[in-house]
């Protein structure tokens, strides 16, 4: 897993937060970690080289290869590409979020090769599709993210981490962005993988870039949060959860990190509160349950 930043990942971050138009590609290579122009070089001609292979698929299929499709085929090149890859990978669902890593378990001759989580897969179905001349969104929840296409008036929904997710059915609970906010579930997932390994500096970092990039991500600030407690920084911590819950009133594991955090303040009524709203939201959620035995342990000693 390449890890490294890039001089240039600050500036590419800040570019999208202003709202100035971002090669997705090439931030999300920055993203993985890729140092040198040389670097991002030879992972845009992997790419190449897995798009050749898709619109292989497509010819095989009738679509012809155009660089702006007419929009009767939109549909037809997008089911091409998500069928493609999981022809090609039939067990995709893996661990690897950073666009590069996918690239690879991708292009691995392995057919048994996991490919990617949700982001990653993601990922990569949305630089494809980019090139193919589609039109994509991202639809995102606490804990999924689906690609969405754009045909006209109509739209079409793609999970990429289930094999018969073309065209599937979306609940309530996602929101719509640009494709642009998928580096800030990058950033999220990577700062999740530093904090996991002990790298606490960069993963606070990930955590606040990715709220730069997308303002309204209740994920990343309960994250950001969980470090300002481990720093010591209660009244910073609770900050954050306070802005998760805003951003997402069901945001049950929020709730029980916001408990905690007022516990340690000695503000029990309001944390057994918390705890309560945990449960609301998830009568299964077992974290908050503990946390209001162990209240009740400390209130009656």
């Amino acid at each position: 897993m390449k890890l490294q930043t890039f001089d240039q990942e600050e500036m590419i971050l800040r570019t999208m937060n202003d709202g100035a138009l971002v090669s997705l590609e090439r931030a999300l290579l920055v993203l993985s970690g890729l140092t040198t122009e040389d670097g991002v070089r030879s992972y845009e001609q992997k790419i190449d080289e897995i798009y050749s292979r898709f619109r292989k698929e497509c010819n095989a299929r009738g679509i012809p290869d155009q660089s702006e499709p007419p929009l009767y085929l939109h549909r037809s090149i997008a089911e091409c590409l998500f069928d493609y890859l999981w022809l090609s990978k039939p067990k995709r669902f893996g661990e690897s979020f950073l666009l590069a890593d996918v690239i690879d378990a991708q292009l691995d001759p392995n057919v048994n090769r996991l490919v990617g989580t949700c982001v990653g897969l993601t990922s990569l179905y949305s630089v494809l599709g980019l090139r193919a001349g589609l039109n994509l969104s991202l639809l995102v929840a606490s804990a999924h993210l689906l690609s969405r296409l754009h045909v006209g008036q109509e739209c079409i929904d793609i999970d990429h981490t289930d094999p018969q997710g073309f065209d599937c059915h979306t609940d309530e609970g996602f929101k719509e962005y640009s494709l642009v906010v998928l580096t800030a579930n990058v950033l999220n997932s990577r700062g999740l993988w530093n904090e996991s390994n002990g790298r606490f500096p960069e993963a606070r970092a990930d955590y606040r870039k990715a709220i730069l990039v997308n303002p309204e991500y209740s994920n990343a600030y309960n994250n950001r949060g969980n470090m300002r407690l481990k720093d010591g920084d209660v009244e910073g911590g609770i900050k954050d959860y306070s802005e998760a819950l805003r951003l997402n009133p069901d945001f049950c594991e929020a709730y029980c990190n916001r408990g905690i955090a007022r516990q340690r303040l000695g503000r029990f009524r309001e944390a057994r509160l918390d705890f309560h709203m945990a449960l609301s939201a998830n009568p299964e959620y077992s974290d908050a349950r503990t946390c209001m035995q162990l209240l009740d342990d400390i209130e009656h000693n």
